[in-house]
């Protein structure tokens, strides 16, 4: 069977923790050629060992629902004990990515709350603009009412 028995089908993007066996990974037919001893089993392994495949499993031919696709997992940091001398530098530039993604997010945030103040600023503007409009069509129609009033009443004899 080798060394691992299980593949990490997690990622840092994806925070799902799931082992899957290797046998279910690597497709049904090629964990049962492999566990067989089969000449087909060890070219199919041999095969897989050369080339790096993007998806696990589907190698031997299983494909598929048995197939499991995980995603790159970017972690440079080692599981040593002691800081090697290259290892601020990694520091550093994980920090710098850190850094400008905080800071994408709350220009991102003030864009957003910049956009809604201004949205409720021309809101206000645009009610304003209409109280002011519907007070001048009531004058105007008053007025109106006025000017027919006298003209009616000049025409009656009246003024």
């Amino acid at each position: 069977m080798g060394r691992y028995t299980t593949v990490q089908s997690y990622s840092d993007s994806n925070s799902n923790l799931r082992a899957v066996p290797y046998d279910q990974a690597r497709g049904a037919a090629a964990g049962a050629g492999a566990a067989a001893g089969t000449s087909a089993g060890a070219e199919a392994q041999a095969q897989a060992a050369s080339s790096v495949p993007r998806e696990v499993g589907g190698g031997g031919g299983g494909g598929g629902a048995s197939s499991v696709s995980v995603d790159k997992v970017h972690n440079p940091y080692g599981s040593t004990a002691g800081a090697g001398s290259g290892e601020f530098h990694i520091y550093r530039h994980a920090r710098a990515r850190e850094m400008a993604r905080l800071k994408g997010l709350d220009e991102e945030e003030a864009r957003a709350q910049a956009d809604a103040e201004y949205a409720e600023k021309i809101e206000g503007w645009k009610n304003e603009e209409e109280r002011k409009t519907e007070k001048r069509r009531k004058k105007r129609k008053r007025e109106k009412e006025a000017r027919e009033r006298r003209k009616n009443l000049k025409l009656g004899g009246i003024m």
